[in-house]
């Protein structure tokens, strides 16, 4: 039996956030948290971390997931048993380390956590 995630079902899910995120069906999951992350970003509107968001993941690859085999299950209150996807690369465009979580509530792309990496 194959792990899961897959490289293939990786890239698929890549492909549905650049598509969701593009087509505006994106939401967050906990918005207090959003704001210090964004802060430590040096975002200080909230409707610009999805131009962000879009730049990055044109960088992830299915080789950056950094999430569980199979991905984690959520435990935020709006999204609970949603499956997690998480990524850790070098981004080109912030010239940093950084980590990435992402869920879908249906087609909706839900922002989990964006920030430096930690690892």
């Amino acid at each position: 039996m194959q792990r899961r995630p897959t490289a293939y079902e990786l890239t698929k899910k890549i492909k549905k956030a650049n598509e969701a995120v593009s087509q505006k069906q994106r939401d967050f999951v906990n918005i207090s948290k959003v704001v210090g992350e964004l802060e430590a970003l040096e975002i200080m509107d909230s409707s610009e971390v999805w131009d962000l968001i879009l730049v990055l993941l044109k960088e992830i690859k299915p080789e950056n997931y950094s999430g569980g085999h199979p991905p984690h299950k959520s435990y935020e209150k709006r999204i609970t048993g949603i499956e997690l996807f998480s990524f850790t690369w070098h981004s080109d465009y912030l010239q940093q380390e950084m980590y990435i979580k992402f869920a879908f509530d249906g087609d909706t792309y839900v922002y989990v956590s964006l920030h430096k990496s930690r690892g």
